[in-house]
């Protein structure tokens, strides 16, 4: 099979492509982020792939050979992009009769839930929320994707959603990603340094989950299938 990758960031998402497709298949990951594409080449040099390439291309003005896939996958995109639906009618074009289409995105509508309070595990996703919805993503894409997928000849054969559950003996690296996003959250006003305080944040964020002694789900991870018939 020949597989695009949309947005595919430091290719961890392509990797797992390439192992399945196998060395006859091939995989072409695509993002705009040349320091991301970088580490790619570098993960795929070091582990001798020859089935997977990367190059740079932007999502909103797509510009690669005119090749026809068997499949197309994203994860975390449609969320960021202005206009997911035109992108989807352009890709639809480059996707093989029989091909399938398959995205995966995260949707906040049904996140940051407990039934014992966890204040600040529900401020941490907050901050996370806020950003990206500042930024113009769409933290409600999840249910979308059924609309958005439903166009020029596709057809969804599948939508799932899972939580994401956090017990009290598995905790999820949430100070690591406010630590990545903490430019972002200050750029759009969304908390100020201080109120983040992220040299502590781990271990109010582990106490909390300790005295808590609750199940909490962060976040609602959706995953649409759809078939090119026409």
């Amino acid at each position: 099979m020949h597989v695009l990758d949309i947005g595919c960031g430091r290719g961890d998402v392509s990797f797992l492509l390439a192992d399945m497709v196998g060395p006859e298949g091939t995989v072409l990951g695509l993002d705009l982020d040349e320091n991301a594409l970088k580490v790619a080449r570098e993960r795929s040099n070091e582990n001798n792939l020859t089935n997977v390439d990367f190059i740079k291309s932007n999502l909103n003005a797509l510009s690669i050979d005119n090749v026809q896939y068997d499949a197309i996958v994203g994860r975390r995109v449609l969320m960021y992009l202005p206009d997911p639906r035109r992108l989807i009618s352009e890709l639809s074009g480059m996707l093989k009769i029989g091909g399938i289409m398959i995205f995966q995105e995260s949707d906040s509508t049904l996140s940051s839930k407990s039934i014992v309070p966890m204040p600040l595990h529900k401020q941490v996703d907050k901050w996370v929320w806020d950003t990206v919805e500042r930024e113009g993503g769409n933290i409600h894409i999840g249910f979308d994707l059924w609309s958005l997928l439903t166009q020029k000849g596709l057809t969804v054969e599948k939508l799932r959603a899972e939580a994401v559950v956090q017990a009290p003996d598995t905790p999820l690296p949430r100070a690591l990603i406010v630590k990545l996003m903490l430019p972002r959250i200050i750029k759009t006003g969304v908390a100020t340094e201080d109120e983040i305080d992220i040299s502590t944040l781990e271990n109010r964020l582990t106490e909390e989950r300790e005295n808590s002694n609750a199940t909490y789900i962060s976040e609602i991870i959706f995953c649409a299938w759809a078939r090119k018939i026409r």
